[in-house]
């Protein structure tokens, strides 16, 4: 497999740099199971696709303001985007020029210094920690919307509250998982009230959900780590769907990534689980746990598209890419809107 083989042309005016309002009202791809045909229609007539006792999962991670601008002592400016938290120190990716040791100060009261270069990663520790640190990033951070979001008509305001999923709980995603994106409230209501059940994982979106393809990738199927947690909550509805021969759903690639990674803990456990995965889904790839898939319309050259082929081939395509692809032409030939803030496509 070659990551080239995942790229298709996409006209910039179908990257979506706004959410469509209210967020339910995108438009929604649905692509059956043995099946050629395809449904065009609306997310909020969702659960025209979903029966009772279905279940859906959805990632209740919350996006913090991950983005910090600061500058060095020179009164160079750096960029830095927060990833993972780990004891005294941060992982965080680096934009500008700095070397290990330089002090980034991001205000009178919050400046961190460069502990070891890896490339755009570095190893960095602030001088503020707990409920403290959290006041200065909330104050100072910048919510982290993906590169390719140009000219967004949103203020960071605005942004704090339209990249974040309305069911987000726990903080700690530099980047939203986007799929969950398209639900309101009102909308979760009615699927609940249709006899749809709802359950959470939670999986801390870093760089191992939007960080580049190497072919290295590719070759030792590995991604960068993520941390999750699974409740038990979850895990017994699981079992209880996949018993009653249901459908359950995974809203969002993340979602996907730490079900699969954790499939038989999953089938066997009775407690919460936690842990991390660097699992990479290619064609091939035996799903245990989910049935159905909600996702965006991804970039090119992605593990997110990889991995909906890898979907797609084990629901009984012959070539998952080749059928992906040709999705991706048509949701492009009528005019479907890409990306993070794009509409959705539903696979079952």
């Amino acid at each position: 497999m070659k990551i080239d083989e995942y790229n298709y042309y996409l006209p910039p005016a179908l990257i979506a740099n706004s959410p469509k309002k209210p967020r339910s009202h995108c438009r929604l791809l649905v692509n059956k199971n043995h099946s050629d045909e395809i449904v065009h229609d609306h997310f909020y007539n969702l659960n025209q696709y979903l029966n009772p006792r279905d279940l859906l999962i959805f990632n209740d991670s919350k996006v913090f303001p991950a983005r910090l601008i600061g500058k060095k002592k020179t009164g160079g400016k750096v960029e830095i985007l927060l990833l993972e938290e780990n004891g005294i120190f941060w992982q965080v990716l680096i934009g500008g020029k700095v070397s290990a040791g330089d002090e980034i100060s991001f205000s009178e009261s919050l400046l961190c210094y460069i502990v070891e270069l890896f490339g755009k990663e570095a190893k960095v520790k602030f001088n503020s920690s707990g409920a403290n640190f959290w006041c200065q990033v909330n104050k100072l951070g910048k919510t982290p919307i993906p590169p390719y979001i140009k000219n967004t008509p949103l203020s960071e305001k605005s942004l704090r509250r339209e990249y974040q999923t309305v069911y987000a709980k726990l903080p700690g995603s530099a980047a939203a998982p986007t799929a969950g994106l398209h639900f309101s409230k009102k909308l979760i209501g009615e699927l609940e009230h249709q006899g749809v059940e709802i359950a959470t994982i939670n999986l801390a979106v870093g760089l191992g959900t939007f960080a580049p393809v190497s072919e290295e990738n590719i070759r030792r199927k590995k991604l960068h780590r993520e941390k999750f947690q699974i409740p038990y909550s979850t895990v017994k509805k699981i079992n209880k769907t996949k018993k009653a021969g249901s459908k359950i759903i995974a809203v969002g690639t993340t979602t996907v990534r730490a079900l699969e990674s954790a499939s038989q803990k999953i089938l066997s456990a009775e407690k919460e689980i936690s842990g991390s995965t660097d699992l990479f889904i290619q064609p091939g790839f035996e799903f245990k746990i989910i049935d159905g898939l909600i996702t965006n319309f991804h970039l090119p050259r992605s593990s997110l598209m990889i991995l909906v082929t890898a979907f797609l081939q084990f629901r009984g395509e012959k070539d998952g890419r080749k059928k992906l692809l040709e999705l991706y032409k048509i949701a492009s030939e009528k005019k479907y809107r890409f990306y993070s803030f794009g509409d959705a496509m539903m696979i079952l």
